[in-house]
């Protein structure tokens, strides 16, 4: 599925990130899909901040990752997400990438339900205010 709306960000490899091997460790793809999905959420005026003033957070209550190539220490590399769904739940693409040669890393997605942060209940139906921030890509 085509993403209506994409953003980008970097991904720069640290010591700390490595596994015992000398590649990221696994689990460390995770925060790098968080580089990019908070560059998503800031693209379209709903960075964490707005989105809590809104009155809903967003948890990750699925993830899928395909690893294609390792990452190593000192690499420079690129994720790309983009919302592919939105209507009842949110669906993120992610694809690490390789700035230069465009090779691909990893690729993965997450699911998001609205969660009411006062009463702590999911949104069976997303809010109106992820219709509003995404309107611009809609039309």
């Amino acid at each position: 599925m085509k993403a209506i709306v994409t953003a980008s960000a970097p991904v720069d490899v640290h010591f700390h990130d490595l596994d015992p091997m000398n590649i990221v460790w696994h689990g460390n793809y995770a925060k790098y899909f968080e580089f990019g999905r908070a560059a998503l959420f800031t693209k379209i005026g709903y960075g964490y901040t707005a989105m809590k003033a809104s009155g809903f957070a967003w948890p990750v209550i699925d993830m899928h990752i395909r690893y294609y190539r390792p990452l190593e220490l000192g690499q420079r590399a690129e994720v790309v997400a983009g919302v592919v769904e939105w209507e009842n739940r949110l669906k993120i693409d992610y694809l690490i990438r390789d700035p230069q040669s465009g090779r691909k890393i990893t690729r993965g997605h997450t699911i998001h339900v609205a969660l009411d942060i006062a009463s702590k209940e999911m949104q069976w139906e997303t809010p109106p205010v992820l219709r509003e921030k995404l309107s611009p890509w809609l039309e």
